[in-house]
């Protein structure tokens, strides 16, 4: 059943009418942590251990290649290679979202335009991917030293999807929980969230639009959800890149208006979310969404694309 929506002409912002549409249950963050408790408990009881010992110098391999730990006299060999690697993982941000960028406009160049949007969004990414990349780089650095429960095992084809599924699921019940407190804490929303909901309507969702979030507070929530399942879950090294990289993907393509229309629906969950804004609160898999009544299926046009939708 859709939500009857009221929309300011000006921002293009649609919000719930009334209260039989959206009520705000505090008492879901109570639910959420009995989730966190159990899926902590879980990952406790039958995988207590961190990192296999024997592990460890394979991940120092992927995230040292030139082995400068052991090289330079410390610190510096650990500041080196992680600066290297920040390095490396912010080409690897710019090089993904760029590369999505051309795409889209080889795909549909009317739905990626060079407006003033795509400067704006850009100049604001360009400094998120330096943040990222450094993030990112302590976090393997933590991996890499067998703070966390990765593996290099875990190759079976059962058990990378298992582990997998089970990474999903801690990054949309930690993504979920934090995306939902950005928009009920006026604090997160203010300095923070609201940022990124400036881009509203479809023709400001550029893709790149994924990244154009404040500094600090959706970094935080994007790298801890990210990190979330391998502190408590063994994880294939390999595998969990894997699909945390297809995350990212799809990220950028549900920030994106071309990636289908409200009616096909392939971009519909996220773009549903930035038009009634509380609703889909999950990142790309709606459980939690489900659970807590506030998942938004059917398409909301934006009284701007009415009439294409009536030409189609």
């Amino acid at each position: 059943m859709g939500v009857a929506t009221k929309v300011n002409e000006k921002t293009g912002v649609s919000g719930t009418e009334g209260p039989k549409s959206f009520t705000r249950n505090k008492t879901d963050y109570f639910v959420m942590a009995l989730f966190f408790a159990i899926l902590i408990a879980l990952g406790q009881i039958f995988t207590p251990g961190l990192s296999k010992l024997e592990d460890i110098p394979h991940f120092k391999q992927a995230y040292d290649p030139l082995n400068l730990e052991n090289t330079l006299p410390h610190p510096y060999g650990t500041l080196f290679s992680m600066v290297l690697y920040a390095v490396q993982v912010a080409t690897a941000l710019y090089l993904l979202t760029f590369g999505c960028w051309a795409a889209f406009r080889a795909i549909n160049a009317s739905k990626a335009p060079y407006n003033e949007h795509f400067y704006v969004q850009r100049n604001k990414i360009l400094i998120n991917f330096g943040i990222l990349a450094c993030v990112s780089a302590g976090q393997d650095y933590l991996m890499a030293n067998g703070y966390t429960k990765a593996t290099m095992g875990n190759s079976s084809p059962l058990e990378i999807l298992r582990d997998c599924c089970l990474w999903m699921l801690c990054f949309e019940l930690c993504w979920y929980t934090q995306h939902r407190a950005m928009h009920e804490v006026k604090l997160l929303w203010h300095y923070g969230h609201s940022y990124h909901h400036q881009w509203r309507r479809p023709q400001h969702m550029l893709g790149i639009t994924n990244f154009a979030f404040d500094h600090v507070i959706e970094v935080w929530v994007t790298m801890s959800s990210s990190f979330f399942g391998y502190v408590f879950f063994p994880s294939n090294f390999y595998a969990g890149k894997m699909v945390a990289l297809v995350y990212m993907v799809f990220a950028i393509l549900a920030h994106w208006d071309g990636w289908g229309s409200e009616k096909t629906g392939w971009g519909r969950y996220h773009i549903n979310h930035h038009y009634l804004v509380t609703k889909n609160y999950g990142s790309h898999i709606p459980i939690f969404d489900i659970i807590f009544g506030t998942y938004q299926w059917d398409p909301y046009v934006h009284p701007d694309n009415k009439v294409d939708a009536k030409a189609e």
